[in-house]
């Protein structure tokens, strides 16, 4: 029996798949914080770097919330992490001149270097810890892409507003006939 197909009574309760996503993301996330310590950076602001890059790669402008969307990303979130990004010197933030309320993005000569050097420290971590996987990695790598496609929208684009139902017609009351009093 390998390690990966192996039970331990010490490993807590069988809550099922999501209890198990949580418990790995938490340990893979042990361990890319400090993996990335030495940089300065986080793995949210290494995403948002990489995924802008890419985004610029493709020749037009790249804006915060086309970005926040092609990652699946909050976008205020994504807000947020850029703000801090820009304070640092990484990215630049500038008003788009055709939507003022929009912001179009660009990276620093430092944010290309801070990304050059963190890159290959993600890559590290993520090959020794799915090592465990062995063959079936690429398996479980196209699980979750399946898992993501499926769900990395969900919440993040407002819903169409309902239309609200036509109140029902009034019905009119037939008009009350009037009776001679009695006498």
């Amino acid at each position: 029996m390998s390690i990966s197909e192996e039970s331990d009574e010490s490993e807590g309760p069988t809550l099922g798949a999501g209890f198990m996503l949580w418990q790995v993301t938490n340990g893979w996330q042990r361990v890319i914080r400090a993996a990335l310590a030495p940089t300065g950076l986080t793995y949210v602001q290494i995403v948002l770097l990489a995924g802008l890059k890419d985004k610029l790669a493709e020749g037009s402008a790249v804006s915060q919330a086309a970005l926040a969307q092609a990652l699946g990303a909050d976008p205020m979130m994504t807000s947020q992490v850029l703000r801090t990004l820009e304070t640092a010197g990484l990215v630049k933030r500038e008003r788009n001149p055709a939507d003022t309320r929009s912001r179009l993005l660009s990276l620093t000569a430092e944010g290309k270097a801070q990304l050059a050097a963190a890159l290959p420290l993600i890559d590290a971590v993520d090959q020794e810890f799915f090592d465990v996987l062995g063959r079936r990695e690429d398996k479980f790598l196209k699980a979750m892409r399946r898992l993501w496609r499926k769900q990395r929208l969900v919440g993040l684009t407002p819903e169409p507003a309902a239309k609200p139902a036509p109140k029902p017609a009034k019905k009119k009351r037939p008009a009350r006939r009037k009776t001679a009093p009695a006498e």
